[in-house]
């Protein structure tokens, strides 16, 4: 190729003092004119076919490079010695393999650091220089209210106007700086907000990682609830026992009547004890699977009728009026009905206990799309709406539950009980209008 350019420079020059020479031998000006001429054009036209071979090669190279630059890496120039270019033909193609393949491994690692992002539990956010969203993940829709298409191109301030946050973020952007800390959101969620600067990364100049610790703050409210309220409920009756220790050994034995009362007051102190921990227990058992579940055939009518028998004296003593409400044709469960009935002791003996006298309780029963509900409403006072998300937690009691006395364990059990049997239990009330717990369980 090299060769052919000299030629296409040189040849021309040559050859044009060459005509001149040849001009000069003639001694008639007309022939040596004409013949300077005619050598002039064939110069000219050998020197025009010499630059065309490199002409059109060019061309095909230059728009090659000019789709390359567009983006499409895929094009390739065939191979023809013939025209003078192949070498550069060569190169190009070589550089295009090349530039494929470097896109390609960064396509593909991109694809996989996005891949990785997006099935991240946690949101991510990145802002530019300005402190617009450049990139946010399918979480962050969720953790902001907001599709993507919103999300992405707002100012960050707009999705997170916490003061705390926003400082966080643009002291990273702006100083280099990563940040850590946590903030509140409505709805009592809690966040750990992680912000680090970056560097060489176009149009991203700082990243936001927000992880939820709302679980973990809600573990650890009831761990602490847990261990105040069991404290509350060892304290009450192992402070009455002790009273009643010192009270005899002060000289109460010597009186029999108060003895006797003094150590029937300790007694039922220790039952109270001695049903704490057997709950605890029973408790744990059923939350490791200890409690294997008996599989029978539970007539849900039988069922209903042996809990009102059985509560039918308590509610009569309070002044209240039991009455069910059971479906036609009711199906059979499969389940343990010991269990079941212990449940739905748990939920009347509650409903009982939390109506004043001359109200009612009803337990009723239906099925429908292959399950049965079960449901026990009273026309009690109702659940304060802080406590009512909260009642099947262990040892949780508001405060009405706290006058009534009680360990607090029988909702969490009756919880347990009813997910064993691939069933759901949930609490409806209204302040003043009384409380639903309904269960439902598959047929």
């Amino acid at each position: 190729m090299k060769l052919r350019i000299i030629l296409a420079l040189v040849l021309p020059v040559a050859l044009a003092f060459v005509a001149l020479g040849l001009a000069g031998a003639f001694q008639e000006p007309v022939a040596a004119i004409i013949v300077a001429l005619l050598a002039l054009a064939g110069a000219a036209a050998l020197g025009w076919l010499l630059a065309e071979t490199l002409r059109l090669p060019l061309t095909r190279v230059a728009a090659a490079m000019r789709s390359a630059a567009r983006g499409d890496l895929r094009t390739r120039l065939p191979a023809d010695e013939s025209s003078g270019a192949g070498e550069l033909v060569e190169a190009f193609n070589s550089m295009a393999e090349s530039l494929e393949r470097q896109v390609a491994e960064a396509s593909q690692e991109r694809n996989r650091l996005l891949a990785a992002i997006n099935s991240s539990s946690d949101a991510v956010v990145a802002v530019d220089e300005d402190g617009r969203v450049a990139f946010c993940n399918p979480v962050g829709e969720g953790l902001f209210g907001r599709p993507l298409s919103e999300i992405v191109g707002s100012p960050f301030v707009w999705l997170a106007a916490q003061e705390q946050l926003v400082e966080a973020l643009r002291a990273s952007r702006e100083q280099g700086r990563p940040q850590r800390l946590v903030i509140e959101r409505p709805g009592d969620r809690y966040l750990e907000v992680t912000t680090t600067p970056i560097e060489g990364a176009g149009e991203w100049a700082a990243l936001a990682v927000f992880h939820d610790l709302t679980d973990v703050k809600r573990v650890e409210r009831v761990r602490r609830d847990f261990v105040a309220n069991v404290s509350h409920e060892l304290r009450t009756p192992l402070a009455s026992i002790k009273a009643v220790i010192e009270t005899l050994q002060r000289g109460a034995l010597s009186e029999p009547s108060a003895a006797q009362d003094f150590l029937s007051r300790a007694d039922s102190e220790v039952d109270r004890l001695a049903q704490l921990v057997e709950g605890l227990l029973e408790l744990s058992r059923i939350e490791s699977g200890d409690v294997p579940l008996r599989r029978e055939q539970v007539d849900i009518a039988a069922l209903v009728a042996s809990v009102v028998e059985r509560l039918q004296p308590q509610a009569e003593k309070g002044g209240l009026d039991i009455t069910t409400d059971l479906s036609a044709g009711l199906p059979p469960l499969t389940g343990d009905s010991e269990q079941l009935e212990r449940v739905l002791l748990n939920l009347l003996h509650n409903a009982i206990k939390f109506t004043p006298p001359g109200g009612s309780v009803c337990l009723s029963a239906a099925a429908s799309d292959g399950f049965v509900e079960l449901a026990v409403r009273d026309t009690g006072s109702g659940i304060d709406a802080r406590d009512l998300r909260r009642i099947f937690e262990r040892f949780y009691k508001g405060d009405r539950a706290r006058e009534k006395g009680g360990t607090g364990l029988g909702l969490a059990v009756a919880k347990h009980i009813v997910e064993a049997h691939g069933g759901t239990i949930r609490a409806e009330s209204e302040q003043g209008r009384g409380s639903t717990l309904s269960l439902r369980l598959p047929i």
